[in-house]
């Protein structure tokens, strides 16, 4: 799979995203390469999107542990859904759900692209029904610290682009890549 295959997938309102919504291939596969050093229960990617990073992790991973993406717009789902089919992958959960809400417990990894990004900017959304504002950026990266705070000792959470913050409480990080289009990181609980 490339990105450009990917995104000849995708209906065209979400291919123009590709490039600032959905996760490069070449940053999943780096992203598989220090997963099967690992012992992995199971991976959900906190704000999913179309599905991009949770169906190329699973195949690139032969279905050897299943991934999750949880998405609070249920177009985006559909679309995971549909490509999943279409690509006769199986191995993946897509949820529809806020995570800052309803926050899913209980994997050994976390995969986040920035998620909550576009609260802070208006190019590149992926829709306007989201207010855009700086409090309300910030307030959502404290929930979500809050919720990554709450989980197990061992835990780890895998950025690119980061996480909306530049520390996170209670972990430390373990692995480290700058990339052209922005850092790779891995913490993980302490």
């Amino acid at each position: 799979m490339t990105d450009e295959i990917w995104d000849s997938l995708l209906p065209n309102e979400y291919r123009v995203l590709s490039p600032y919504q959905w996760t490069p291939i070449e940053i999943i596969r780096f992203t598989w390469e220090y997963l099967k050093t690992q012992s992995v229960y199971s991976v959900m990617d906190l704000g999913s999107g179309v599905g991009k990073f949770c169906l190329n992790l699973v195949q690139f991973a032969n279905g050897s542990f299943p991934v999750y993406g949880v998405e609070d717009r249920k177009g985006l789902v559909t679309v995971s859904e549909k490509l999943m089919l279409k690509l006769k992958i199986t191995g993946v959960t897509f949820t529809q759900s806020d995570f800052l809400v309803n926050f899913p417990y209980g994997h050994s990894h976390y995969y986040v692209f920035n998620p909550l990004y576009e609260l802070m900017k208006g190019e590149h959304s992926i829709d306007f029904k989201k207010e855009k504002s700086a409090i309300e950026f910030i307030k959502n990266i404290q929930i979500l610290k809050h919720h990554l705070y709450q989980c197990k000792k061992g835990t780890q959470v895998i950025t690119y682009h980061g996480f909306g913050g530049s520390v996170l409480p209670g972990y430390k990080i373990v692995k480290k890549k700058e990339w052209e289009l922005g850092e790779w990181m891995v913490w993980e609980k302490e």
